[in-house]
């Protein structure tokens, strides 16, 4: 009696029923992404199909049968050796050898492992006996499945394997070194072979175990649109008809979101009235990310049509009310045709963190749009103009470059390397949008807090005339919890909101700002409201920051006073705290304030302030070069990425870009009770981000107070925490009875 061998276990599946449903995603992919033979050969199809057909054969191994968890041997060594009876030259015949060999582990992984038969072939030899004891399920089952299999996918019969008689001997025999030999001599030349080799064997396999057999594609974007939006503003229908990579400059509330959704359309491929192309849609906030992922869903409602990606994603869709297990899985994959992300989830596939080469395959003839890009710091700017330069001229992919307020120096850096359009008014006047009115305050915030009185709706002090709800934004948590406890016991009803409070209360606050926002007298914050919160304030008193973080933070007020003409005050203070030197240079905030002072008492105009920005930056040549020499190195690291071995880079970039998130001693408790339980996505609520920066500076200053729990598998906080006030950075919270271990 022939044993059948199975490919996965509890829900248990027959090999040749997954690998038919991985051949099933690659028949989707084929289908769709008709771009891949142009980058890399014009049979690369046959090359996937044969690397899916033989990726698993290895777990026909009896010891993998019985116990895959533990039987200590690599299954996709045991399947690479009957890549011999492919009729393809040596070149191909490696190329595939390579991705089944590396599509679970890398080469120096195997190697480290001492699982690659290169000297001492006795324990291979033993695994090949295992393998060849249900040698009756291959013959007789599995390898006359592969013609029909041809038939299904490319509509003809193949004939490229063919099992000599002496196929057992071959498989035993065969040489890893030679392979390995082989791959040295041509990674160079081959690179991008392998990668979307390895790449989409990855992909096919990973959504066809997640229970998925196709790719989603997307509809016609631009009918999307119109079912909402009768009139086209000048600058979205400009986008409608560019069909290459471009730069969009516009205020808030203009519509840019739907003018990139426009040049997507223009910009896709179309493929049987549907659109193959993956568009990835970068912010660089977790907040935002969550807000456009609801936007973009009202316009792509279908299951699956839009993705989520970032560090806490998957806590979002918890307290939002979806299948967030399910999604999270699918969400990684290559299912969904839009991603709304973080610029280092894209980041890491150029680090050679992860499965990278999956990604970059993701990648290739992809949309990228940069929203917000003025926020990040220079050296993060590189690295996105690396990715650019690769992924533009080596993938096929286009960019679309967005933000309302964008340097000329840095539009410049991005036109060079985009070979960007400008897309700029000719028609409509931008003064159109101009609704604020610009006051700069002499001293700090407590200069005027102090000596505020109320007059019905108003705050009152000298010319100042604040009108409720007051935003107050600080640079640094330290000093907006100061402000924030001085209004307190004064009385006011004040709410705080910064980046150190847990996600559960960060969660709570924000949805009690959007809900009862009228009942408060200020609402007192730092720059996370320069995008969290899509809610509108009637006035502000704000510390100095360079202009274009100044222009996010006036963007909460007044929001929507432009379709009506109205113009509210935004009060900027000449000085702030002691510690904002760590937060902005101080060369932007002084040339800021110069800047404000010439327009003292006058409107803030929206066709002035490209003007107002570049004479902030004049200056920036320190800055260009910081840039550029990011920007050279993410290419040198990207051209230095071995395809199929781990990256040495790795973690570096997790030290570089990756912050962590840390539990205050305070809920270690009811942690664990949830661990109990469980529960484990509802820890989320008890955790608080930190930046890496921010981590090592809290280190140096208090001492030991973090330390790692295994059985939370997190970073515990000795250090106090108020759910009024967040993490507190001058209190060690060392309270024995709270050492629940």
């Amino acid at each position: 009696m022939t044993n059948l061998c199975l490919a996965k276990f509890n829900p248990d599946e027959l090999l040749e029923c997954h690998v038919y449903a991985t051949l099933n995603v690659m028949r989707s992919l084929k289908d769709n992404f008709f771009w891949v033979p142009e980058l890399t050969n014009e049979n690369f199809w046959e090359l996937l199909f044969y690397a899916i057909v033989l990726h698993d054969i290895g777990k026909c191994a009896t010891g993998f049968q019985k116990d895959p968890k533990n039987w200590g041997y690599r299954h996709e060594v045991l399947s690479t050796p009957f890549v011999e009876f492919l009729d393809y030259g040596e070149d191909e015949k490696n190329m595939i050898a390579l991705a089944i060999l590396t599509h679970h582990k890398y080469i120096d992984e195997l190697k480290n492992s001492q699982m690659l038969p290169r000297l001492y072939y006795g324990v291979y030899k033993n695994k090949i006996k295992e393998l060849l004891e249900n040698k009756g399920y291959l013959i007789n089952f599995y390898f006359p499945r592969i013609e029909d299999w041809e038939l299904r996918i490319f509509r003809k019969k193949l004939k490229k394997f063919n099992l000599p008689k002496n196929w057992e001997e071959k498989i035993g025999n065969y040489n890893f070194n030679e392979l390995l030999d082989w791959y040295d001599e041509n990674v160079r030349e081959k690179k991008t072979e392998l990668i979307f080799l390895k790449g989409l064997l990855n992909a096919c396999d990973h959504l066809a175990s997640a229970g998925e057999y196709s790719i989603l594609t997307l509809p016609n974007l631009k009918e999307r649109i119109f079912e909402k939006i009768s009139n086209l503003r000048e600058l979205q229908e400009k986008l409608l008809f560019i069909k290459r990579n471009a730069i969009l400059k516009a205020p808030t509330g203009y519509g840019k979101t739907e003018a990139a959704l426009l040049w997507s359309y223009t910009n896709l491929d179309s493929v049987r009235k549907r659109y193959p192309n993956r568009v990835f849609y970068i912010l660089p906030y977790k907040v935002s990310i969550n807000a456009m992922y609801e936007r973009l869903k009202s316009y792509l409602p279908e299951g699956g049509m839009v993705a989520l990606l970032h560090s806490s994603s998957q806590y979002y869709l918890y307290v939002s009310g979806y299948e967030y297990r399910r999604l999270t899985n699918l969400y990684r994959k290559i299912y969904s045709p839009m991603k709304v992300l973080t610029p280092f989830q894209i980041m890491k596939a150029f680090f050679g963190v992860g499965f990278y080469e999956m990604e970059l395959s993701e990648l290739a003839k992809s949309l990228l749009i940069f929203d917000e890009i003025h926020v990040y710091e220079p050296n993060i700017i590189g690295i996105i103009l690396g990715m650019l330069d690769i992924l533009v001229n080596g993938y096929k992919a286009k960019a679309l470059i967005m933000s309302a307020t964008l340097p000329t120096f840095l539009e410049e850096l991005f036109k060079e390397t985009l070979k960007a359009e400008d897309v700029k008014f000719e028609k409509e006047d931008p003064d159109e949008f101009t609704r604020h009115r610009v006051r700069v305050v002499d001293g700090n915030v407590f200069d005027i807090i102090q000596n505020l009185e109320l007059n019905k709706n108003f705050f009152i002090f000298g010319e100042i005339k604040l009108e409720k709800p007051v935003l107050i934004v600080c640079n640094t948590v330290d000093r907006a919890i100061e402000v924030y406890k001085y209004l307190k016991n004064k009385k006011f009803k004040v709410l705080l909101i910064h980046g150190r409070f847990t996600y559960g209360d960060r969660e709570r606050l924000e949805k009690e700002v959007r809900k009862n926002i009228e009942h408060y007298d200020f609402i007192v914050s730092t720059q996370v409201i320069e995008v969290s919160l899509d809610i509108s304030f009637n006035s502000i008193l704000s510390e100095p920051a360079p202009l274009d973080a100044l222009i996010q933070r006036f963007g909460r007020v007044n929001r929507h006073g432009w379709k009506d003409g109205v113009i509210k005050d935004v009060y900027v203070l000449t000085e702030g705290s002691e510690r904002d030197k760590y937060v902005y240079k101080e060369w932007m905030v002084k040339n800021t304030l110069k800047v404000l002072q010439e327009i003292n008492e006058e409107l803030l105009r929206e066709s002035k302030i490209q003007d107002y920005l570049d004479e902030v930056y004049k200056d920036s040549n320190k800055i260009i070069k910081s840039i550029m020499s990011a920007k050279d190195t993410t290419i040198d690291i990207f051209n230095s990425l071995k395809p199929l071995y781990s990256s040495e880079n790795e973690e570096r970039f997790y030290e570089l870009f990756q912050g962590l998130e840390v539990i205050p001693i305070k809920y270690i408790g009811k942690v664990n009770e949830l661990i109990d339980q469980r529960r484990y996505i509802e820890i989320y609520k008890y955790m608080v981000p930190l930046s890496i920066s921010k981590y090592f500076s809290i280190k140096e200053k208090l001492g030991d107070v973090f330390r790692y729990e295994p059985k939370l598998k997190s970073v515990i906080a000795s250090l106090k925490y108020d759910s009024e006030l967040g993490l507190l950075l001058d209190n060690i919270d060392m309270d024995e009875d709270q050492w629940i271990m």
